[in-house]
């Protein structure tokens, strides 16, 4: 299986550019069908047409989209532009509500099973933590207060561990800290511009802009270890 997950970093100003082109040749096509999947942004019909300008004008792929938002989705329909695509690239938004209706749908199988066939899982942000088993989610700024939190989120679990994007963005250090310190769970972190790539369980770095890493917490015996990881660097998993 692989598995692309993107830390942050704003598509529209190509800051993921190197990751998107890079996501693209994996599939070993010049002409990739790419299927965008904005469940988290609540299908939004900006980041539609920026995925289309990037995925489809810049990098040459047949670009569909699955809007699960909307009326007239269904199951099957779903389930068959999933296991059509070359690539399914999930994006960012609220983890748990696209979470929550991707279960609705029956949808999680699919995703799976497309996979394990050869397609190109990936996504950034909410799409990059719900490859994992969790992850340090901000789905509660979506429908709380002003004192939500970062919270950890369950997800789909293709992927071990838990899952922490926009480090260096969003001041998430302090918040992953204590889940790993009171949890023992070992996460993976990334800044914007860095991703993990995934491939037969084998984890290496990857970057689209500079000083951006990737990271590794570990809980021993109370304390927490932090260890940073550069472009090209495979992770210790």
């Amino acid at each position: 299986m692989k598995v692309i997950t993107i830390g942050g970093g704003e598509i529209s100003e190509l800051e993921t550019l190197d990751l998107d082109a890079f996501i693209c040749s994996q599939t070993g096509k010049s002409n990739p069908k790419a299927l965008f999947i904005p469940t988290a942004s609540g299908d939004a019909d900006g980041y539609c047409k920026t995925f289309q300008r990037i995925y489809g004008d810049r990098l040459g792929c047949e670009v569909d989209f699955l809007l699960a938002t909307g009326p007239g989705f269904s199951h099957q329909q779903a389930v068959q532009k999933i296991l059509d695509c070359d690539l399914v690239y999930v994006g960012g938004g609220n983890t748990q509500r696209m979470l929550a209706i991707w279960r609705d749908f029956r949808i999680v199988e699919a995703l799976r099973q497309a996979g394990e066939r050869g397609t190109v899982l990936s996504g950034l942000s909410a799409g990059a933590i719900c490859w994992y088993e969790a992850g340090l989610s901000d789905s509660d700024r979506f429908t709380a207060d002003s004192n939500w939190k970062l919270k950890r989120l369950d997800a789909l679990g293709f992927l071990p561990g838990v899952f922490c994007p926009h480090l260096d963005k969003e001041q998430r250090h302090a918040p992953l800290l204590e889940l790993v310190r009171t949890s023992g769970e070992r996460a993976i972190a990334c800044d914007n511009g860095a991703a993990i790539y995934w491939q037969d369980g084998v984890a290496q770095v990857l970057t689209s802009l500079p000083n951006a890493y990737a990271y590794i917490y570990t809980e021993q015996s109370g304390e927490v270890s932090v260890e940073r990881f550069s472009a090209g660097q495979k992770l210790p998993l």
